[in-house]
């Protein structure tokens, strides 16, 4: 059983963001699987705690589009599309790292 944890991306105060691993393998690069809600947190975050960094995000559709400016240019947009449970797989751009909680008992 898969269950939710807490990323941010690292050297960042962003989120933390509830997702699941995509697989059991997963690295800092690899994707995570977010709810709607949570790509679009991910890319307010992005697009006004971070303007200015090169990378912005937007919706075209149901479809986040992660689009590379200055100094960046040349690099591919990368298109994330939900897949069909509605989730989506975000991804390469940046490292995760893990949200380590504190539990008490």
């Amino acid at each position: 059983m898969i269950t939710m944890q807490l990323f941010t991306v690292e050297g960042s105060t962003y989120g933390p963001y509830g997702a699941l691993p995509v697989s059991g393998d997963w690295w800092a690069y690899g994707p995570i699987s977010v709810t709607r809600t949570t790509a679009e947190l991910i890319a307010e975050d992005l697009n006004v705690r971070d303007a200015g960094c090169g990378l912005t995000a937007a919706w075209v559709g149901d479809d986040l589009v992660f689009t590379w400016g200055e100094p960046f240019v040349g690099m591919e947009d990368e298109r994330i599309a939900p897949d069909a449970d509605g989730r989506y797989q975000v991804g390469g751009l940046w490292p995760w790292i893990e949200v380590q909680t504190e539990r008490s008992e």
